[in-house]
């Protein structure tokens, strides 16, 4: 009987939770040319899907580009700067469309 209601309690919570996982995995899937770019340049302070770590939260994602264009050549508040000669600016664009699609499934 143990095993019977574990089983349907674990289905019931997969079924709820199976649409939400689909919606994420569409929004943010692999073949979006930003989210490689953030995991190798930017996760490892930031988190894997910005949701902090030894740096702040960066979702949801509220900044335009040129003001995280400024904040990632300039660095500061503990962020170190990039030269374009390490992070080009169309990688920094391909990270910032990424980071605005994490707006459209984050829940707190």
């Amino acid at each position: 009987m143990r095993l019977f209601l574990t089983a349907t309690l674990a289905a019931a919570v997969a079924g709820s939770l199976l649409p939400l996982l689909k919606a994420r995995l569409q929004a943010v899937g692999p073949e979006m040319p930003g989210r490689a770019v953030y995991e190798n340049t930017c996760s490892r302070c930031h988190g894997l899907e910005g949701t902090g770590g030894k740096a702040p939260w960066l979702v949801p994602f509220g900044w335009s580009y040129s003001q995280a264009l400024d904040i990632v050549r300039h660095g500061g508040s503990g962020m170190p700067a990039f030269p374009e000669s390490e992070l080009s600016d169309d990688a920094l664009k391909q990270i910032v469309d990424y980071l605005k699609t994490l707006n459209q499934t984050h829940v707190k």
